[in-house]
């Protein structure tokens, strides 16, 4: 198995531990501040562990230090706009990534985005409008735009992290992520306190839907490019709402789920035609 079928394989697995996070959100009764702050924590501890023959703890370069301050701002945002609308509105329009990805990364990183493309954005944001048709309480609609503002981020760090790839996995920027999200929501941290169960699912929540996965994305990072790290990972958006309506039953509404449907065929669609193509300037050495 080569070095770039393995960060590939990785991605899979990170999407997998990723679509965990809308139903232990969900079931935690406690405000969404509050939730990432704690979560990003005991993530940063485990992230820390994991990647400890690693120099994780080095003073951050100002671009190290970029990618920090936006993987802290995916979180809270994500955390945010699960809290507020559906989780299946929160992740569907969190890959919506791929857009802002395709629109920077030319100009950040050199990674082209080909016509070819362009005819996919086109079609994931016809989806993504259709969100904004259904009858929404003002929370639920402020956590669609919430959940938007996600997707930006998530491309953000995308970008980020490829761009810090020179000296090896960019452990630094998800561990200062960590510690930013952590110290910012400590004022959320107020009663009414989380129970034990509520605590055992911040722990899962922390340990290996936040920090494992996080490790393994950022080793995948280093053999694929900012778009295929957004674009591979779309396991995610299939499973999370599935999780969290058989846990739950929270269901999304008819225009959100259509819109769902056309964001998840057109991002899967170009998830695998970028996979079967070959994808130049990726010869990395194995980490």
């Amino acid at each position: 198995m080569n070095f770039r079928t393995k960060c590939l394989l990785l991605l899979v697995v990170t999407a997998l531990l990723w679509s965990i996070s809308g139903v232990i959100i969900k079931s935690i009764n406690w405000n969404p501040l509050g939730i990432a702050s704690a979560r990003s924590l005991i993530a940063g501890f485990t992230i820390a562990f994991l990647a400890r023959n690693h120099k994780i703890f080095r003073k951050p370069a100002p671009s190290q230090l970029i990618g920090a301050i936006i993987m802290a701002m995916v979180s809270v945002a994500f955390v945010s706009a699960t809290k507020l609308t559906t989780a299946a509105n929160a992740i569907l329009l969190q890959y919506t990534a791929p857009i802002w990805v395709a629109i920077a990364a030319p100009f950040i990183l050199k990674e082209r985005t080909r016509g070819l493309d362009w005819i996919f954005i086109g079609i994931t944001l016809c989806g993504m409008a259709l969100f904004f048709l259904d009858s929404i309480s003002a929370e639920g609609f402020w956590g669609i735009v919430i959940a938007i503002c996600s997707s930006v981020f998530f491309a953000g760090m995308a970008i980020a992290v490829r761009y810090n790839n020179e000296d090896g996995p960019p452990f630094t920027i998800v561990i200062y992520g960590n510690i930013i999200v952590f110290l910012a929501g400590l004022y959320f941290w107020q009663p009414p306190w989380p129970g034990p169960k509520d605590i055992a699912l911040l722990l899962l929540l922390g340990v290996v839907q936040y920090g494992v996965s996080f490790y393994l994305y950022t080793l995948a990072s280093r053999g694929v490019t900012s778009l295929e790290l957004v674009l591979i990972t779309t396991l995610e958006p299939i499973l999370n709402p599935i999780w969290v309506f058989l846990a739950i039953g929270e269901r999304p509404g008819n225009w959100a789920l259509a819109g769902g449907a056309i964001v998840l065929l057109s991002v899967t669609g170009w998830s695998v035609l970028k996979t079967l193509r070959p994808t130049p300037g990726l010869n990395n050495p194995e980490p």
